[in-house]
């Protein structure tokens, strides 16, 4: 297997060989410097050398949902993180050494998440951990990395309160509570919503806890009556049943957790029974895919995100065409620009705090990135400015999004 090349090796096990807190420490700005090129200003990779890198690549893990509920997350990251990983090898690597991610495909099943860090912590022997994506495998992975001892840091998980499990565990996202307070307040006011009803799903971990803690907390403090909170599972395909009791409850607006496949057909249900009541989105609904699956339907949907491409500013702009470039010329989710962040971040937090890549060395490698991601502060990403607060939570932009004619209109002035 050629190490040096971040895009070969076999796939095995779902699993994919392929694209490639010093204490208080800030991620500088001109780490990742906005260069004015051909009069488009290029986000770039600057990166300072580090000493005594050995190997011949620096190995971080992957964990992406590929396949199975809300691939399409997975799938971007993928695109994001393996852009950011070329850029990062093309300006020198990690001391001259190249990044090689070691990547697996979790399925977005929780089981397979707890065998895949396993392997990548004490097999693969990476250095960090990018992902997973969904609440769920968070966790159920999370309580395992003070055995572990491996910096993992997820780039779309939203479920309030899970960075709390482990000193080891960061996630460069909005919380659902941060994430949908801006988007329920302006749905409440656009539609005068007084009454509503919450549908979610049972078994996803965040659309559960926005469904059952997040939304209703929210609506509470806009004045807003729950008339009832239904449930469906993830796997089903029929909301005929649900979407009956709605209508006999007549609420004033719909509130959504769930990811974008399930909100899709449920919004869809809705309109077919002849409900115009407008929907509320979670943190998972919010994909391109929503309107893709949904179509005319879902008109007026309110979501929110952690990230906007539509900024038009130039580096971002290039960002996008990079990844529309390698994905079809498609409208992306947030994934992409936070796990392109992710990455950069962590190769940032490498070349500037002296891992060796040694075998040695590898425990102590692992603490100065888990060290260094504690103390991110202000790092200008694409995806906003990037600050990790005490529980090693994201925070940062957010913007409030409706479906207009078929796309993502941002409405958050």
């Amino acid at each position: 297997m050629d190490q040096g090349n971040p895009h070969s090796g076999p796939v095995t096990h779902k699993m994919i060989l392929g694209g490639s807190r010093s204490e208080n420490v800030r991620i500088r700005a001109k780490q990742l410097a906005f260069a004015a090129t051909a009069a488009v200003a290029l986000l770039a990779v600057s990166l300072p050398a580090s000493a005594d890198v050995s190997g011949r690549a620096v190995k971080i893990g992957v964990m992406y949902p590929l396949t199975g509920k809300g691939a399409t997350w997975g799938k971007h990251a993928q695109i994001g993180i393996r852009l950011a990983v070329e850029e990062v090898n093309a300006a020198g690597g990690i001391g001259g050494v190249p990044i090689k991610l070691v990547e697996y495909d979790y399925q977005a099943k929780e089981s397979e998440g707890i065998t895949i860090i396993n392997k990548l912590a004490t097999r693969d022997n990476v250095l960090a951990v990018l992902g997973p994506c969904f609440s769920s495998v968070c966790e159920v992975i999370f309580p395992l990395l003070e055995r572990l001892q491996t910096p993992v840091i997820s780039y779309c998980s939203a479920k309030p309160g899970l960075s709390k499990l482990s000193d080891w565990a960061f996630r460069n996202s909005l919380t659902s509570d941060k994430q949908l307070a801006p988007v329920v307040s302006r749905w409440a006011q656009d539609y005068s919503i007084k009454k509503v009803v919450i549908i979610h799903d049972l078994e996803d971990a965040v659309s559960k806890a926005e469904g059952s803690k997040v939304l209703p907390m929210l609506f509470k403090k806009e004045g807003i009556e729950v008339l009832d909170i239904l449930t469906f599972r993830t796997e089903d395909t029929d909301y005929s049943a649900q979407i009956t009791k709605i209508k006999s409850l007549n609420p004033d607006g719909i509130g959504l957790g769930s990811c974008y496949q399930n909100a899709a057909g449920i919004i869809k249900e809705a309109r077919r029974q002849g409900l115009s009541q407008p929907f509320v989105g979670g943190a998972c609904t919010g994909a391109p895919a929503l309107i893709e699956l949904g179509g005319k339907a879902t008109e007026g949907t309110y979501v929110s995100t952690a990230a906007w491409m539509d900024d038009p500013a130039d580096a971002i702009q290039a960002f996008v065409g990079k990844i529309k470039a390698r994905n079809g010329n498609k409208a992306f989710p947030y994934s992409a620009p936070r796990g392109y962040d992710s990455l950069l971040i962590t190769a940032n937090c490498m070349n500037d705090n002296g891992i060796t890549n040694e075998k040695g060395d590898l425990a102590s490698d692992r603490e100065k990135i888990k060290k260094c991601w504690a103390n991110v502060k202000n790092y200008p990403g694409v995806s906003g400015s990037t600050t990790m607060n005490e529980v090693g939570d994201g925070a940062g932009g957010n913007r409030v999004l409706k479906v207009v004619d078929g796309k993502y209109v941002d409405i958050s002035g």
